[in-house]
């Protein structure tokens, strides 16, 4: 391994927080750190960072509940300011939470491109105890960050020995790039 390389524990670390600040205003998903996690160190350390960052994400989801349940309206103005949330998003979500189940539209959303701030802040309203939350967080954030880590694993493994550390940065940068390009002209939210 490059001896300019991050250790596990940078990567940790930076997987937690970013899990934490996504679930609650970050308008980037940990899945862009758990990707090169990934490519570059391989599925263990991209499985323990999706731990990681779903356990982030239960922080922040829970702090975006608590603000929602404090202030409803100011927490979802500031979750539908988001790139890619549109207004009214979070009215929407209540819905969907009361029509689907509270459970099954949070973890819908975060395969359909719905942020689960979005949910955060519209939990309290559609009537989620904040036990209940903060317990769900991680089994509805962590399926698709480990799809992710599995996915950019098994892509690494077949890069890695043919690509160079700066080419595969490069590939790396422009797809999530153009992912994000596409993601916030088309907003899902």
């Amino acid at each position: 391994m490059d001896a300019r390389a991050p250790r596990l524990r940078t990567f940790a670390a930076a997987a937690f927080l970013w899990g934490a600040a996504e679930a609650f205003l970050f308008f980037v998903v940990p899945d862009v750190l758990l990707a090169w996690v990934a490519l570059r160190r391989g599925l263990k350390a991209a499985l323990i960072c999706s731990l990681l960052a779903a356990a982030g994400a239960t922080l922040g989801g829970a702090a975006m509940y608590g603000w929602a349940a404090r202030s409803p309206e100011t927490a979802a103005r500031a979750v539908e300011a988001v790139p890619a949330v549109q207004d009214g998003s979070t009215d929407r979500a209540v819905e969907a939470m009361r029509r689907e189940g509270w459970f099954r539209a949070a973890a819908t959303g975060a395969f359909a491109g719905r942020p689960y701030k979005l949910y955060s802040a519209a939990a309290p309203r559609a009537g989620v105890k904040p036990a209940a939350w903060v317990a769900g967080a991680a089994p509805i954030r962590l399926p698709r960050f480990l799809m992710m880590s599995v996915g950019f694993a098994a892509l690494g493994a077949l890069l890695r020995e043919r690509m160079d550390r700066r080419m595969m940065l490069a590939v790396y940068g422009t797809g999530w790039a153009l992912f994000y390009a596409a993601f916030w002209t088309v907003t899902p939210g």
